[in-house]
């Protein structure tokens, strides 16, 4: 009986193998916003470059005894944009795709000493410009957003294929507000949905095996 099952496993390993593969890079996302008050906005943006299909989940939001402001979140920058591409919260996760030019989610939070997230992201680039994701941290009214970089961003993150890494981030500071730039770790890889049905299929490929071979 045991020879039966690693038989049957050994034969179902490259469907395993095929589904393990398969999963979306994650990263812990760190800010040290101690030398903030009261209430500040967080927008996080994907822009839509390329032919390829891209998603980028943010999720586990803390804010370091502070908290998002309820009510406050917008996908739509004030009616400016569709909102296509665009969906959640900072207490159940925001999750941006491309599937418009671009998507931007904002929401009010209250400053506590630190503000960290869970990102997990596709990395799929068809060229010649890839699509890329932007975090940006700003006042409560958005009037001024904090960051060295001119664009604004505190943390930038182009898809242009293959594995990601806590290099694949650029990041900035902003020396007058007293924000060191954000850190990046790498976190536990997240499957895919479509990597558990494979996971599923394996496994059920190894136990249809063991079975017929009785």
């Amino acid at each position: 009986m045991v020879s039966q099952l690693l038989r049957a496993l050994v034969l179902s390993i490259p469907i395993l193998c095929v589904a393990a593969s398969a999963h979306a890079d994650a990263f812990l996302i760190t800010v040290d916003t101690s030398p903030l008050s009261g209430i500040q906005t967080l927008g996080l943006g994907l822009t839509n470059s390329d032919g390829s299909a891209n998603t980028v989940s943010l999720s586990a939001f803390d804010f370091g005894g502070g908290n998002a402001v309820s009510g406050s979140e917008d996908c739509t920058f004030g009616g400016l944009l569709s909102g296509a591409g665009c969906s959640g919260d900072l207490t159940s996760g925001v999750t941006l795709d491309d599937s418009d030019v671009a998507a931007l989610f904002t929401q009010q939070f209250e400053a506590g000493s630190t503000l960290s997230f869970l990102l997990t992201s596709t990395n799929n680039f068809a060229g010649p410009v890839p699509d890329q994701f932007a975090m940006y941290l700003c006042d409560a009214t958005i009037s001024a957003c904090y960051s060295d970089d001119g664009s604004g961003a505190l943390l930038l993150l182009d898809l242009v294929g293959g594995p990601l890494s806590p290099a694949s981030f650029v990041r900035f500071g902003a020396d007058g507000e007293g924000l060191d730039a954000p850190t990046v770790t790498e976190a536990v890889p997240v499957p895919e949905p479509g990597t558990l049905l494979l996971l599923a299929s394996g496994l059920a490929v190894a136990v249809r095996r063991l079975r017929d071979s009785r």
